[in-house]
C-alpha cells in the first residue's frame, strides 16, 4: 500500500517552489512594484522636451536614461522618436535654406542612430545647398570680371577644378591671363621690365602652355635688363624665388575663391616671407577679410 504525503509535506513542498519562484522573479517585481525613481524621473523629463521640441534636451535626457536602462520600452521609443524627429527637422531647415540648423540636427540624428540612408540623402542635400553650383560661380565670375579681376579669376580656377574642362571658366581665365600679359608687355615698353617679369612669372604660374608667354618671355630674355639691388643681368631662367613668391599668392588668391581661409593664410605668410614688399599682397589680405566677414557664422 503506497504511502500518501501528509499534509504538511504538500505544504511544505509548495511553500518551497513559491519561494523560488520568487527569488527567480524578485527583479522584474521589484522594477514593477517598486520601479527606480530617478529612471521615471528622466523619462518623464525627456518626452516632455520631446513634446515640446527641444530635441536637444531630449536627446541628452533619453540617453541618460538609456545608461540606467538600455532595453526599457520607453528609452527605446524615445530615442528612436527623438531621431525620426531629427531629420525631420533637418529636413525643414534645409526648405528654409538654414543650412547650419540642418547640419546640427542631421549631427542629433546620426547620433540617435536614425536610418543612415535617410542621414547620407539629407546630407547631400545640405552639401548642394552649401556649394554654389559652376553655373552660379560662372555667373558672379563674369560679373566681377571688370570690378574686381582676380576675385573673378579665383571664381574660374574654382569652377575649373570642378569642371576642368568647362569652356566658359577656360575662356575666363584666358581673358583674365591676356590682360595680365598686355600689362606685361605695356610695362617691358614702358621700360619697366621688372613689372614685366613679375606679371609674366604670375601668367606661368597659372596657365605655363597660354600661348602669348613664348614672344614675352623671349622679348624679357633679350632684354638684359639688371636688377636693382645685385646690379647684374637678370633673365626669365633667373626668377625661380620670384616665381615662387607669385605661385604661392595664386595660391593663396585660389583658396581664398573656394572659402579655405586656413590654406589662404599659410599660403600668404609663405608669399610674404618670399617676397615681402608685392603690393598683390595688400589687396589678397583684403579679399582674404572681406571673405571671411561674409562667411556664415557657424556653430
Amino acid at each position: 500500500m503506497a504511502v500518501r504525503p501528509s499534509r504538511w509535506a504538500v505544504f511544505a513542498a509548495a511553500a518551497a517552489t513559491a519561494l523560488v519562484g520568487v527569488l527567480l522573479l524578485r527583479e522584474p517585481i521589484g522594477r514593477a512594484v517598486f520601479p527606480d525613481a530617478a529612471l521615471a524621473g528622466l523619462l518623464s523629463q525627456a518626452e516632455r522636451a520631446l513634446a515640446s521640441d527641444d530635441l536637444a534636451l531630449a536627446a541628452a535626457r533619453f540617453e541618460a536614461a538609456q545608461a540606467r536602462a538600455p532595453d526599457h520600452p520607453r528609452v527605446v521609443e524615445g530615442l528612436t522618436a527623438t531621431g525620426e524627429r531629427a531629420l525631420e527637422a533637418a529636413a525643414q531647415a534645409l526648405d528654409r535654406g538654414a543650412t547650419v540648423e540642418a547640419e546640427a540636427s542631421l549631427a542629433l540624428a546620426s547620433r540617435l542612430g536614425a536610418p543612415g540612408e535617410r542621414i547620407e540623402t539629407l546630407r547631400q542635400a545640405l552639401l548642394a545647398r552649401e556649394e554654389p553650383s559652376v553655373e552660379a560661380l560662372l555667373r558672379r565670375a563674369t560679373e566681377l570680371e571688370s570690378s574686381d579681376p582676380d576675385a573673378a579669376l579665383a571664381l574660374y580656377r574654382q569652377a575649373l577644378q570642378r569642371e576642368p574642362d568647362n569652356a566658359l571658366a577656360l575662356a575666363g581665365r584666358s581673358r583674365h591671363l591676356s590682360s595680365t600679359l598686355a600689362r606685361a608687355t605695356a610695362a617691358l615698353d614702358a621700360g619697366d621690365p621688372g613689372t614685366a617679369m613679375a606679371l609674366v612669372a604670375a601668367v606661368r604660374a597659372i596657365d605655363p602652355a597660354h600661348l602669348q608667354l613664348p614672344e614675352l618671355e623671349a622679348r624679357l630674355g633679350a632684354s638684359g635688363w639688371r636688377g636693382a639691388d645685385e646690379g647684374v643681368p637678370m633673365a626669365i631662367p633667373g626668377v625661380a624665388e620670384s616665381a615662387e613668391a607669385i605661385r604661392w599668392r595664386g595660391l593663396a588668391d585660389e583658396a581664398i575663391g573656394r572659402g579655405a581661409f586656413d590654406d589662404a593664410r599659410r599660403a600668404l605668410a609663405e608669399a610674404e616671407r618670399l617676397a615681402p614688399q608685392a603690393a598683390e599682397l595688400a589687396a589678397l589680405r583684403q579679399r582674404l577679410q572681406r571673405a571671411e566677414a561674409a562667411r556664415p557664422e557657424t556653430r
